[in-house]
């Protein structure tokens, strides 16, 4: 059985062709070449490393949720 998180990346399949359209669209509109330039133009960015506390906290309820969900989908 699959995971909450799993279910939802994926897409269905009534939707894979919209999806993958979508998908072939968006490709084609970053490699034209005034985006190109545009996105060439765009400063850089880091992640912080350390995450705040309150989503911390957040994730560890998220991740019991579903190794629950997980436990009792196997019973």
């Amino acid at each position: 059985m699959m995971t909450i998180a799993e279910d939802t990346m994926q897409p269905r399949k009534k939707n894979a062709k919209q999806t993958s359209e979508t998908a072939r669209l968006i490709f084609r509109q970053v490699r034209r070449a005034e985006n190109t330039r545009f996105l060439r133009r765009l400063p850089g960015f880091t992640l912080d490393c350390e995450l705040p506390n309150r989503l911390r906290e957040l994730l560890g309820h998220l991740q019991e949720a579903e190794e629950s969900q997980r436990g009792s989908a196997q019973h």
